[in-house]
């Protein structure tokens, strides 16, 4: 997955997403967090992240949601080897897209302790049928 700087687009997001992930694979991806101003590693800590994917960009609720809260949650705030809790950590199960096969909308909010929202993400994914395993 790629992450470009804030500006590549008009949807308000801190930066724009893309990549192809495939739907039968277990998903393992770590997202680092850093100030764009001077390099130095971005706290996580008090966030509750969201990573929600639509199939149609119209709709106004997620097809599929991976989050750090919950019973068994898909994603992990992990720190770093300078002690920052900066990594946002992906780790999706196998089938977890088995029904979303092609471009899906994909957006990365995060949720503050005061219930602010910030959309750190924005773009277009493609979860595409992988090769069979060995």
């Amino acid at each position: 997955m790629t992450a470009l700087a804030r500006g590549a687009g008009d949807h308000g997001a801190e930066t724009t997403i893309s990549g192809t992930i495939p739907i039968y694979a277990k998903w393992t991806e770590d997202i680092y967090f850093y100030d764009p101003s001077d390099g130095s590693a971005m706290t996580l800590t008090g966030l509750v992240f969201y990573f929600q994917f639509r199939s149609d960009p119209d709709q106004t609720s997620a097809d599929v949601t991976l989050s750090t809260s919950g019973s068994s949650p898909a994603l992990s705030l992990v720190a770093d080897g300078g002690g920052v809790t900066s990594i946002l950590r992906i780790s999706a199960a196998a089938g977890t897209f088995t029904n979303y096969e092609g471009d899906m909308i994909a957006d990365l909010v995060a949720v503050d302790q005061s219930d602010n929202e910030t959309l750190y993400g924005h773009g277009v994914v493609r979860f595409t049928n992988n090769p069979v395993s060995v």
